[in-house]
């Protein structure tokens, strides 16, 4: 899970400005891209979502700070291409 290792933390700039360009691409591309999503939620009509976790995040072992999780979420629709993509932060 890159997020525990806090590696994707300095490339939040880059996340803010590439996350628009992310919809339309396909499942097998934001896998390559991104890799493995930190987490997975599966919703109604085969649609999904990843969650890449930019700082470390509520399953890793030691997080940071309660309040400072950061997260990009890629929605995908049940054809496979990304119809959404937010940085999400609580």
């Amino acid at each position: 899970m890159s997020g525990c290792k806090g590696s994707r933390k300095e490339l939040k700039p880059q996340v803010e400005e590439i996350r628009l360009q992310l919809i339309g691409l396909k499942e097998h591309a934001i896998r390559s891209l991104l890799g493995k999503p930190d987490t997975e939620e599966l919703l109604q009509k085969s649609n999904k979502i990843y969650i890449y976790y930019i700082n470390p995040g509520p399953k890793c072992a030691n997080p940071s700070g309660a309040g400072d999780v950061a997260a990009l979420a890629v929605r995908i629709d049940a054809l496979g291409t990304v119809i959404e993509s937010n940085i999400l932060e609580e």
